[in-house]
């Protein structure tokens, strides 16, 4: 459903009676005071969108159609997890504009030519979530919810509260990882 519709474009009617249905499953209070509609935008700190709630009052807020089909809050190793993929974001962006900057086009190890939007900057060994787990041990982080940033209305990642930890796995990462360009699949 996500993908029938184009940034700032608002939900039908159909649609958006299932969204409603959908949402009564968020772990989170997300529908405030009422809902004026639905739409799709895109999250101002990736390169994705989501589904948005207008609410009648004016204020508006983003949320995950997954955690409403798990209806679950996410576990402290998943917010672990995320935050730390969130927390590299920005450097494996420029690393991968890097790639990109002098002629547009790049080989891929298979010998593809492969352009940025055709290409993902991806871990090959140690996988992302064996390098979180290391730097996990490394740390001796006891992983709960404390170490993250409460979650609230528009925020579209998971961060840790100690932004040492967010420089030390940045560190970390640039160490340990090994990435490669892979031919997107779509």
């Amino acid at each position: 459903m996500l993908n029938r519709y184009n940034d700032g474009q608002k939900i039908n009617l159909e649609d958006s009676r299932l969204l409603f249905e959908l949402l009564q499953r968020h772990p989170d209070e997300k529908i405030g005071i009422g809902i004026d509609y639905f739409y799709k935008a895109r999250n101002p700190e990736q390169p994705t969108s989501c589904f948005h709630i207008m609410r009648l009052n004016g204020e508006w807020t983003d949320f995950s159609y997954p955690r409403c089909i798990k209806g679950t809050k996410p576990t402290a190793e998943e917010y672990y997890y995320r935050a730390c993929r969130f927390a590299v974001s920005p450097y494996l962006t420029e690393e991968k504009n890097k790639l990109f900057a002098t002629g547009g086009v790049v080989r891929s190890s298979s010998g593809e030519m492969l352009t940025k939007d055709s290409s993902e900057y991806r871990h090959t060994e140690p996988t992302f979530k064996m390098l979180a787990e290391d730097f996990r041990r490394t740390k001796g982080l006891d992983v709960s919810m404390e170490l993250f940033v409460e979650d609230r209305d528009m925020q579209y990642n998971v961060r840790f509260l100690d932004l040492s930890i967010v420089q030390d796995f940045i560190k970390y990462h640039k160490a340990h990882a090994n990435l490669a360009l892979f031919k997107r699949n779509r």
